[in-house]
């Protein structure tokens, strides 16, 4: 055998794939080279993470972005629930298919006369689907509008969400989830990610209800206070539940019990909402009173009649930006708001998951993952329905690395390790502190961790952890999957390894 020969085959094939960016889908296995560290790799791994490891599935895949060559493989074709990490689909998709400055219109429209500054008739809010329409973005909006001219309405405020679907919950979220906020409801017309904040103060002597406060004041959010302010040093038992006894149609009802010792300090809870759509209405009604203007109707919901006048279109943040906080603390509610984002620019409104994830398909079957060889459910990674690659991950890494039309928002996006977002608090005092930028997954027996990281010889490396066993808890999984990353991170090609510079796509 003419090994010279086979040499000289591989870099021809290995340029010629990544020149049609397929180099991680399509390689044979037989063409991976054995690197000078990587069984020092592989056996650092086994010893963290032994490949037998009985219950847990794993897929783990590593490839140097430069050289194409596989670093680390374990089961990468092998399809797992990837959590959060499913929104390195999402980011990639969003910014190859809409840009990253493209931006969310909300429209404001009349319906009636404007004379004196005063509406007669009623005032449309029109969602686009904005996901950063929280309360600073809320005052300007309002603040503009006053400029138009109208002081005050005397007819309604109506919410027009019809830019989406009605599919408020994703019938794929899990059914154990209620009122959390990270199980917000998705809404074309949203505001604060369709959350509200609940503090709790104690009251001014045991027996007394404590002082409940919601942020933001709002006149959709009725409180049911039926909890007690416990004597000093009694301890906290408070539970903040948000009711549906009346599906959002009026409003939603929080519900405290228990009781706040008389030394607590103030305590938190964050809750969804139920109706994205009248929230949104009552906190514009909110912010248009408080600056001494008036709204003399209801709110209701409805659709922006064809006679009405548009006086504003708001512009959200750009996509980009957005991306980048959906990422760094991984915002389910953004990542599905995007989704449907993506399904009604590309098929039209409404927009539905599904619409977005074809659209997503686009993007994916361009850097050769075909559309039959994954399930994807949501944006968001929000559940178990959702199967993917490390391999497949690994190679949306490499294609966002290689693209810069949008590699500089991609990659500003992912968690820096010990520094902010999800890893925030991982891999402190570590050698790839401010190093590794990556995309944390964390469901009950699941833990992910995809990005980039530097090899010993700073040669950039894609990688994708997925590793899924109900019986482990995430908490542990997390401490394997970071040693992982650190054990990644030695790899290195020795001084007399061969470096190759090999074509990237155009």
């Amino acid at each position: 055998m003419n090994l010279s020969c086979n040499w000289l085959t591989y870099i021809f094939f290995v340029g010629l794939l990544c020149m049609q960016a397929e180099a991680i889908n399509r390689r044979p296995k037989s063409e991976i080279p054995i690197v000078p560290n990587k069984a020092k790799v592989e056996a650092s791994i086994e010893m963290i993470l032994p490949a037998t490891k009985k219950h847990l599935d794993q897929g783990i895949f590593a490839v140097s972005i430069p050289q194409g060559d596989v670093i680390f493989e374990r089961n990468p074709d092998q399809l797992h629930v990837p959590a959060s990490v499913n929104k390195v689909f999402t980011a990639y998709a969003v910014l190859k298919k809409l840009r990253p400055t493209t931006t969310f219109k909300t429209g404001i429209y009349a319906k009636g006369t404007i004379s004196n500054g005063t509406l007669t008739g009623d005032l449309y809010l029109k969602g686009g689907g904005d996901p950063s329409l929280v309360s600073e973005r809320m005052w300007m909006m309002v603040n503009e509008l006053t400029r138009s001219g109208i002081k005050d309405i005397t007819g309604n405020v109506i919410a027009d969400s019809s830019y989406f679907d009605q599919e408020k919950n994703p019938a794929s979220r899990p059914k154990y989830l209620k009122d959390q906020a990270y199980n917000a409801p998705i809404g074309a017309l949203s505001f604060n990610f369709n959350t509200t904040t609940i503090y709790v103060r104690a009251g001014e002597a045991p027996g007394k209800p404590p002082t409940v406060y919601t942020d933001p004041v709002n006149s959709y959010i009725d409180v049911v206070n039926q909890a007690t302010t416990g004597k000093t040093g009694s301890g906290n038992s408070i539970v903040v539940v948000r009711t549906k006894f009346v599906e959002g149609d009026i409003g939603d009802t929080v519900l405290l019990r228990g009781s706040i010792s008389l030394d607590s300090k103030e305590l938190r809870f964050y809750r969804n909402i139920v109706n994205p759509a009248l929230y949104t209405a009552h906190m514009f009604k909110t912010f248009w009173e408080q600056r001494g203007l008036k709204i003399a109707g209801h709110i209701d919901e409805g659709i922006v009649p064809p006679n009405a006048k548009q006086i504003l279109e708001f512009d959200s943040l750009p996509v980009w930006q957005i991306i980048w906080g959906m990422n760094k603390f991984s915002n389910n509610f953004v990542a599905d708001q995007l989704m449907k984002k993506l399904g009604a620019d590309t098929w039209g409104p409404p927009g539905t998951l599904q619409k977005g994830i074809t659209a997503m398909g686009d993007a994916l079957e361009d850097i050769g993952i075909p559309r039959n060889s994954y399930q994807i459910q949501d944006g968001s990674g929000l559940t178990r329905d959702t199967h993917v690659t490390a391999r497949q991950i690994a190679t949306i890494l490499a294609a966002a690395y290689r693209d810069f039309s949008i590699a500089p928002e991609f990659i500003a996006s992912l968690g820096i390790a010990g520094e902010d977002g999800t890893l925030k608090n991982r891999f402190p005092n570590s050698s790839v502190q401010s190093l590794l930028r990556a995309k944390t997954g964390t469901l009950d027996g699941v833990t992910a961790l995809a990005g980039y990281l530097p090899s010993a010889d700073n040669e950039m490396l894609a990688f994708a952890i997925l590793l899924n066993d109900p019986r482990q808890k995430h908490g542990r999984m997390s401490g394997w999957a970071d040693q992982i990353a650190l054990a990644l991170s030695k790899f290195t090609r020795g001084k007399d390894a061969p470096i190759r510079r090999l074509a990237q796509p155009d």
